[in-house]
């Protein structure tokens, strides 16, 4: 009974570090929630280097490694991602799994505003997220 027990017990450990290794871990979602990105599309590398080229003010490779997610977005779209878009009647592709978290929030608390503010994509422009211009001061 207790050899059955104990490796019932060691069998749920391995499973659970298994399936969370698919997943980002929080501190990767958290970046990816800063830059308005998918965790899922980028390695964690890719994350630091985009979050690393945006405070350096490098458009050039800050393009180039988000155009690299946009390529990968099929790929990223997990099953958790895809339920939580049918939920909220949108396409799993056009949002981040941040966003789509954010959106089901806002319709939770009756927040119009922030929902509007999420489909609309506003949220990913300049604006609200400036990228400073690469350039030497005159």
């Amino acid at each position: 009974m207790r050899t059955t027990v104990a490796l019932a017990a060691a069998a749920l450990a391995l499973s659970a570090g298994f399936a969370s290794a698919a997943e980002p871990n929080q501190g990767l979602k958290q970046i990816a929630a800063y830059l308005g990105v998918d965790a899922g599309a980028y390695s964690a590398t890719e994350l630091h280097e985009l979050l690393a080229a945006r405070k350096d003010g490098d458009q050039s490779t800050y393009a180039y490694l988000l155009e690299r997610g946009d390529l990968n977005k099929d790929a990223a779209t997990s099953a958790g991602k895809s339920q939580l878009a049918a939920q909220l009647k949108l396409d799993p592709s056009e949002y981040t799994s941040n966003e789509l978290t954010l959106i089901s929030e806002a319709r939770r608390d009756g927040d119009r505003n922030a929902e509007n503010f999420l489909l609309k994509h506003e949220n990913r422009n300049n604006i609200y997220h400036p990228v400073p211009q690469i350039g030497r001061d005159s």
